[in-house]
């Protein structure tokens, strides 16, 4: 039987999470969940309540902290922490604010038909300075203040990155300088990989930290780059770009938000593509859009 494993990162909103758990509840499917250290106690009984089918395994919990180095930590150790349990067909890794668009029986035949393929996506073709500057650059306290711009030694902290930064762009400063042979590429950091390439990333993990270690946002440079210069290029789904769908299989709305929090007005749209999963859904902002694809899904599943 193929077998599957889902990598979660999640972070608050576990009722949500609960109700995407249950979408993914089968048999063929391991799921992997990393709650965030932040987020405090947690009821673990309560986020897998009704998960019957699927093994549940939650990770030791790090503090994560927006576009640090922890983030691309978090998605090694899942990746780790799965390949170890079992040679899986393929590695999904989720947020815990994303729902699956098609029932598992249509995802696993997908990926089937598709085996071999490594769901990675780029932005671009080639990709903008200003993005790959977020690795090229030094990000010295990246990892300490986040998101947080409000805490009077946060902003100090962002201020002197700031300014860094503009020394660095001076004095023509780039860590990749002595691999300019290396071919930079970003994109989102949601994946459906192989158990090869899964391998193949881990054993990169020791470079992987000398290389994106205080950058901003690396988590969504470092895959991308290793695929754009290994033979698993070749094997890209859609040569990593967005044609008819998103290469990756996420449905993404960057045009309306950061990302877009979809709505029950976008029900059509989402269930009509052709992307396997979308993210972000959020319960305060519309439940409703929740409750009617998890509906449309566990039907689908039952017929």
């Amino acid at each position: 039987m193929t077998k599957h494993a889902y990598l979660i990162m999640a972070h608050n909103n576990f009722e949500f999470l609960n109700k995407e758990l249950q979408l993914l509840d089968d048999e063929r499917n391991d799921i992997f969940i990393h709650i965030d250290k932040k987020a405090g106690k947690i009821d673990k009984q309560a986020i897998i309540q009704g998960i019957e089918k699927s093994k549940v395994s939650f990770i030791l919990r790090k503090k994560i902290n927006w576009a640090g180095y922890s983030g691309i930590q978090c998605e090694l150790d899942l990746l780790r922490e799965a390949t170890e349990v079992e040679k899986y067909a393929y590695y999904h890794l989720l947020s815990g604010a994303d729902l699956p668009l098609k029932n598992t029986k249509d995802i696993l035949k997908f990926f089937d038909e598709h085996q071999g393929k490594e769901f990675v996506s780029f932005d671009q073709p080639v990709p903008r300075e200003s993005d790959l500057n977020r690795a090229k650059r030094y990000y010295l306290f990246q990892e300490i203040y986040g998101r947080n711009r409000k805490n009077p030694i946060m902003i100090f902290l962002f201020g002197v990155d700031k300014l860094f930064v503009k020394l660095q762009k001076m004095l023509n400063i780039n860590r990749f300088q002595k691999e300019n042979f290396i071919k930079l590429q970003k994109g989102p950091n949601w994946f459906s990989i192989t158990h090869e390439f899964a391998s193949f990333v881990l054993k990169k993990e020791e470079w992987i930290k000398k290389t994106f270690s205080y950058s901003r946002s690396g988590d969504e440079v470092f895959l991308q780059t290793i695929v754009n210069n290994s033979p698993y290029k070749e094997k890209l789904y859609q040569n990593g770009l967005t044609q008819k769908t998103n290469a990756c299989l996420r449905k993404i709305d960057w045009a309306r938000g950061k990302p877009y929090t979809w709505r029950v007005k976008d029900y059509h749209e989402l269930m009509e593509s052709e992307c396997l999963f979308a993210r972000k859904f959020d319960l305060k902002v519309d439940k409703e859009i929740v409750d009617k694809i998890v509906c449309t899904l566990q039907k689908d599943s039952n017929t």
